[in-house]
Parts: C-alpha cells; structure tokens; sequence
C-alpha cells in the first residue's frame, strides 16, 4: 500500500503497535482514527490472533477490519536479528511503542525500555498492557478481558438476581483499556512535548475495570455489603429497567427526579406523579416492584416505537433495546453518520463499521482504510527507514521479515 497522507489532529505521530488482539491494538486504532501513523509490527507467518476471531471478511476476521483499520502491517521476526534491527530503527522514528507481552517477555527479546529502547530513543512514550500490570502476585499471570470483567464485579453484580454471574457479551475490559490508555499515551506525549522525556505506561485490565464499575468496594469497605445481582435495575435510581411493549423492549431511566417524575405523568398522570410511594428517588427505590409493575403494564399496551415517541415528546428518557439489524435502519445513526462505510481494499466491497469518536469539529477523525492484509505495507516501510530493495529481498529470503506481497491501493 502507497503511503498516505495522514490528516488529522495526530498527524506527525508515529505509534508502532506490537500488540494482538484488543487492548493494546484498540489504544493504536483510536490514534490512527486522529491521525497517527500507526505501523502494525505483527510475527512472521501468524499474524495478530484477531484476524482469526468470528466472522471473516475475506481472509480476515470483521474484528480485524475494525482493529486493525488506518494500520500499515509489516511482519518481522524479532527472534532474528536482522528483525530486530528493523524493528530498532523503527524506535529511533517513533513517539510511542505499545506491546502486551507477559512482565519480561519484552526484556528477554533484548528490547528492555529503560536500557534500551529509551536509550535508543528518550523521547519514546512505552505502553505495556497486560491483565495484572508489570509488578505484584499476579503479574506471570495470562490476562485476558473475562478474567478483569469477573475480578472487578462486574460479572458478580450483572444478570438477574436468580441466575449466574453474567460476562458482557463484548469484549468491554479491552475496549475500556484501550480508550484509557489511549488517553494516557496523549498525556505522556504532552509530557514529553514540554520536558523532552519519554516514559512507560503501566495499563492494566483489571485496574481499567476498577476505574469504571463504580463506588461499589468503598461501600463495601465501609458497611461490610456487597452489590447483589438486579437485573437491568440500579441500586442507586429508579425507575431504571428495560420494560416489554407488545411487540419488544425499550428501557427507561429516571436518575434525575424531573425526569423520574416526567416518566411517572406519562404512565399514570398526576395521581401517580403525586403517588406518596414514589415522591423521591430513595422512595422509588423502597418500593421499585411496585413502580416497574405500573410501568411495565403501560409498556404492554404500546408498540415499542410508540412508547419511546410518547415519552421523548413529554422530556423522558427512554430508548429502544435494539437488535444490530434495528441499530444500522435507525435514522438518528443513519442521519449522525455514527456508523460509516469505508474503504475495504482486502475484503468485499466497502465495510460497515463505527465513526471515529468523539467528534472534533475543526480536526475530526477518519478511516482512510479498514484493517489490511498481513504484511501489505511491509515494503513501504522498510523503504521509507532507508532500506534498499535488495536489502528487503534479502531479509524477506531469510524469513527475518514476512513474504513481500506489494499492496496496490
């Protein structure tokens, strides 16, 4: 593939993405979203497992046009010299390096960040992602998402109070990881705008997951009581709940007393806003079977686009509970462009797939690409670090770099 010119707020930035899968990965796609020229170093002969996960779009998986979009990949074998000779040029023209190997595994390939890859490079702004973090009893551990989303409560307090602990069906520790660490990649490289110094960045799954399930150790720490099980409730707000109408489901939120009280009018009028039972949040809380029953009878009597219209026209707050196939027909993401067909060189025609976000209004992001084939800028990135054609060909002969395999687009 022909280097592009890269637009966006990030552009100049130079990110080398050694990791696989979703963390670390999903940090360097939301970079290439802005602008950075995100290179994708994967091992020779395998490539990153999320090719191979799911539903394929060609040779590749749906989760790897997503992650691995607005990426160049090259193939290096970093167990061979020559490879990593690439890969060290490679540090000397980089801001940052983002890998997910286990605690040590990166000091073994002679890549240690402290003695030398910020010694090749001072400025090189290191993100380290793993489960349980570079130090403390866990750290050899393999980590993976699940393993966070269990540890963190999340699974423990999700699902219906008489059933099992429930997983999310996404990979959300991931996800989560890779936005907070796409964030502190930027706060390290404001850092290293102003004081010339690099640094590494400890990221961690399970302490993501700890930064977004809420207030529920403290109060345990202090009362003694853990979150249970409650279905789609909250223990902090109601009403809160996904309600059926006669043909599905929509949900509702009253976590502000005006609305709460809004939601009320619509269900049962004045009386059941003025209802004693239902005055403040803490009563609607005390008496939530009662409210979600009163709910949950009105719902019935109303389509599911009917309700949502009747309480959006009276200030509620109240959405749909979407199937995918309902999600790309909706016309509010359909009119906001939220998800976007872009360019797929290596799969079927052009890709479904989310919008960069958040939106910036005077540098937006952009997908120039969904994810490409292994190896298809191999050759452009190895010209562009002053190797010669002989010299690639050479390499690639000897397996110190992948196939060359010239992508045209």
């Amino acid at each position: 593939m022909s280097t592009q010119l890269h637009e966006g707020p990030l552009r100049g930035l130079r990110v080398i993405d050694l990791a696989t899968v979703f963390a670390g990965p999903s940090a360097a796609r939301r970079l290439a979203d802005f602008g950075a020229d995100v290179i994708k170093v994967e091992r020779t002969g395998g490539g990153d497992g999320a090719r191979h996960l799911g539903e394929t779009d060609g040779d590749d998986a749906y989760y790897w046009r997503l992650v691995g979009r607005n990426k160049r990949p090259i193939e290096l074998d970093l167990k061979q010299e020559q490879g990593l000779e690439v890969l060290l040029r490679l540090v000397r023209t980089a801001d940052v390096l983002i890998e997910n190997f286990r605690p040590g595994a990166l000091e073994r390939l002679g890549l240690d960040p402290e003695s030398v890859l910020l010694v090749e490079n001072p400025g090189l702004v290191i993100l380290r992602v793993t489960g349980f973090g570079q130090d403390g009893p866990y750290s050899s551990r393999a980590g993976f998402g699940t393993i966070a989303e269990a540890m963190s409560t999340l699974a423990y307090t999700t699902g219906q109070a008489d059933g099992p602990p429930t997983l999310p069906p996404v990979a959300l520790a991931d996800e989560i990881t890779g936005a907070l660490s796409a964030f502190a990649i930027l706060a390290a490289i404001r850092h290293r705008d102003l004081t010339g110094e690099g640094q590494v960045i400890d990221a961690t799954l399970l302490d993501s997951m700890l930064d977004v399930v809420g207030p529920g150790a403290a109060i345990a720490h202090r009362t003694g009581v853990s979150d249970q099980r409650i279905g789609s409730r909250l223990w902090f707000s109601a009403p809160r709940n996904v309600y059926e109408c006669s043909d599905g489901w929509i949900c509702m939120s009253g976590s502000a007393d005006s609305v709460a009280k809004r939601i009320l009018n619509v269900v049962g009028g004045e009386a059941l806003e003025n209802d004693s039972r239902f005055a403040t949040n803490a009563d609607r809380i005390a008496n939530v079977d009662a409210l979600d029953a009163l709910i949950s009878a009105w719902t019935s009597m109303h389509t599911w686009r009917d309700a949502v219209q009747i309480l959006a026209d009276a200030g509620a707050a109240a959405g749909p509970v979407y199937s995918a196939e309902q999600l790309i027909a909706d016309e509010h993401v359909v009119a906001r462009g939220s998800l976007a067909m872009v360019n797929n060189p290596d799969g079927d025609g052009e890709l479904l797939q989310s919008a960069p976000t958040p939106r910036l209004s005077r540098t937006p992001g952009a997908v120039r690409h969904a994810g490409l084939s292994r190896g298809a800028s191999t050759e452009d990135v190895l010209s562009e670090l002053g190797y010669t054609e002989q010299e690639i060909s050479a390499m690639s002969d000897a397996g110190a770099i992948g196939p060359l395999r010239t992508h045209s687009g």
